[in-house]
């Protein structure tokens, strides 16, 4: 979902995911994925629509059959704040016109759907980095600030992800400024509509601080996943390690198996509840951009990756997009690659 100024200057080789004959998909099945399913990348680009971007945010209204993008930054870097609709009855973008958060990236952003909303947190404009939390409501469009950070709160900063958890609280962890990398752990309450600390107690283990890593919550464990993303000035960037955090227990475990992934800054990362896994699309390595999938499963105690090679022509390799499950299915929208700035719609079918 975010982006560094490491990032902008990358311009090697462009990679892409030769298409090829479907494989079965690895690891634990659920109740309605099918045994031998076969995935299958689509580019559902249509005209008019969003501009180019990247670090920006993409969710799905599922009950409103539609995804939502929000802010990013454009072709020239400058921040974005606008907010876009993609209807899947008429295949076709709109924008919505009601004023909403400032211009901002490398934002966090997790969807209720109890409420029908999406929630926003953090991110950066030019200098100026936020810590101010939003809600756009899915029926009126309208968006409401939540929170202005000014009482107890995460330091502003971006290049964070965030979850909903099963007691309706928007997690946050770790994060970006000028200044500093962060390690810390925060959730917000819906209801109450106040930040609490839950990082772990001090000298618990806990990933190192990072930026640019990606978050995921598994409903099944109850837990929160985080991966890869950049620790420059406490260890490696990129990264590849994986960590389990248990919110109730406000604790951290390392689950990174021996093979997997290359490491790497701004993947996607999405929860696939049919098929009992998480799918991983796409970053920035060393050598340059990917867009290569994974599926990664734990069960019967370790976590195992194992790369998937779907048919049909693959988008171009690139970071800093941003890709969310919707009735079954992974869609992906915009990011950076080779080329620059990329504003293309992908669905990658599942079987």
């Amino acid at each position: 979902m975010t982006g560094d100024r490491t990032i902008s200057s990358m311009r090697a080789s462009r990679r892409a995911l030769v298409g090829a004959a479907g494989v079965a998909l690895a690891g634990r099945v659920g109740p309605r994925a099918r045994a031998q399913a076969v995935a299958e990348w689509r580019d559902m680009t249509v005209g008019s629509g969003p501009a180019e971007r990247w670090d920006h945010t993409l969710f799905a209204d599922d009950e409103g059959r539609r995804l939502v993008v929000f802010g990013g930054r454009g072709a020239d870097f400058a921040a974005l704040g606008d907010t876009w609709i993609y209807g899947f009855a008429d295949r076709a973008w709109s924008q919505v016109e009601s004023p909403g958060p400032d211009p901002r990236f490398g934002h966090a952003v997790a969807v209720d759907p109890t409420g029908r909303r999406m929630l926003v947190f953090g991110g950066q404009s030019a200098d100026l980095f936020f810590n101010d939390t939003w809600a756009l409501d899915f029926e009126s469009l309208e968006w409401t600030k939540l929170s202005d950070g000014a009482a107890a709160a995460p330091s502003p900063r971006y290049g964070l992800a965030a979850v909903l958890d099963d007691r309706r609280r928007v997690l946050i962890s770790h994060g970006f400024t000028f200044d500093d990398r962060f390690d810390d752990t925060w959730a917000f309450d819906l209801d109450a509509k106040a930040w609490s600390d839950v990082s772990p107690n001090d000298g618990v283990a806990r990933p190192l601080n990072r930026c640019l890593h990606e978050q995921v919550w598994d409903p099944a464990s109850k837990t929160m996943l985080l991966y890869g993303g950049c620790s420059s000035g406490f260890g490696p960037c990129p990264q590849g390690d994986l960590w389990r955090f248990d919110p109730g227990a406000r604790s951290w475990t390392e689950l990174t198996p021996a093979a997997g992934p290359s490491a790497r800054t701004n993947p996607a990362l999405v929860h696939d509840r049919a098929g009992e896994r998480v799918l991983l699309v796409g970053g920035a390595t060393g050598p340059g951009f990917l867009a290569d999938v994974w599926a990664g499963v734990d069960a019967d105690g370790a976590f195992t990756w194992t790369p998937l090679e779907p048919d049909g022509d693959a988008p171009a390799g690139r970071a800093s997009h941003d890709a969310v499950m919707h009735r079954g299915d992974v869609y992906l929208f915009g990011g950076t690659g080779d080329a620059g700035a990329l504003g293309d719609l992908w669905k990658l079918s599942l079987g």
